[in-house]
């Protein structure tokens, strides 16, 4: 992969951004339509992108492969979460809410939402297949150490919080899909049609949702904006070049080295808003947040891939 294909397709792809913001923001889709298709997006096609990734054909080789990317991805979201708490304490961040938000936010990408859109136009649909590792170990850590940064979700158990990472859509068709890998069964074309027809949809429909989802938003003040600032700078840059080194001490390379570096460099999940609001907490430092992160991507993922390559990485 080269810094001028990755940064091309980001491009490309904040351009379709551009187009759900402007649509938007001019009523032309509204907020309720927005909420319908993110949940189509993330309940039913973003599931079948992850189906359609293991429909490769089993090989020793590819397994071995899923097994090495599920261990770097648990290394690296390890690390990234001990960075985080070591750079976001309460000495320079003593306000609980901020410092959830900036915690949770630094920690965990929106590999889901905006990596599987990216790793799918950058690396190709095959690299899909790499992906799925990052988002099972992903959604793991997210609930149960991410939502433990919220004060509500301290009475729920570590064994519900599990059980809810294991229900995340995603996961469920992590486990299919990995059936159908080992076991070599064929979906009929009855079925892989339309699987198809809906990955073909994915890339396009991410990018336009999340701009609606971004021009919906609204800034009442910059009181918070060295503190967004900063945690978009740990969440941009730092956590993903710590990444970066730690993948390049791991032997992990290829598409599958290219797709964790990538999933890992997306910006902040929208689902840092929705935490925020289910515990009543101030939602504007998580929605400035969101917002800067998300359009700091189109710099700051192609610097990634440029100091990646200039190290060799994935070679």
């Amino acid at each position: 992969m080269t810094f001028i294909v990755s940064a091309k397709q980001i491009v490309i792809m904040f351009l379709l951004m551009l187009l759900g913001f402007l649509t938007g923001r001019l009523g032309m889709i509204h907020k309720e339509t927005a909420k319908d298709l993110t949940n189509f997006l993330l309940y039913i096609i973003s599931p079948c992108l992850i189906v359609n990734a293991y429909l490769v054909g089993f090989s020793m080789k590819r397994l071995i492969e899923f097994f090495q990317a599920i261990l770097a991805v648990t290394l690296v979201y390890s690390v990234s979460i001990i960075v985080s708490h070591l750079i976001i304490n309460k000495k320079f961040f003593k306000d609980q809410e901020t410092r959830s938000v900036l915690l949770y936010g630094s920690a965990y990408s929106n590999a889901g939402f905006m990596g599987i859109p990216l790793v799918s136009a950058i690396l190709g649909e095959s690299a899909v297949f790499f992906s799925v590792p990052y988002l099972v170990v992903c959604n793991f850590f997210m609930w149960t150490h991410g939502v433990a940064l919220f004060s509500i979700e301290h009475k729920r158990s570590l064994r519900l919080r599990f059980l809810d990472a294991l229900k995340n859509p995603n996961v469920i068709a992590a486990f299919i899909g990995f059936v159908i890998f080992v076991s070599g069964i064929k979906l009929p074309e009855l079925v892989l049609t339309p699987i198809k027809s809906l990955v073909s949809v994915n890339t396009p429909l991410s990018m336009v949702v999340v701009g609606t989802n971004l021009g919906a938003i609204s800034f009442s003040s910059k009181k918070n904006l060295k503190t967004v600032v900063f945690g978009t700078f740990a969440r941009n840059i730092m956590i993903p070049l710590i990444c970066l080194f730690i993948l390049l001490s791991v032997p992990i390379s290829g598409q599958a080295a290219w797709a964790i570096l990538i999933m890992a460099s997306c910006p902040v999940p929208a689902v840092v808003v929705l935490f925020s609001l289910l515990n009543n907490f101030d939602a504007e430092v998580p929605t400035s947040y969101l917002c800067l992160s998300t359009l700091c991507t189109i710099f700051t993922l192609p610097l990634i891939v440029l100091v990646a390559q200039s190290l060799g990485y994935g070679g």
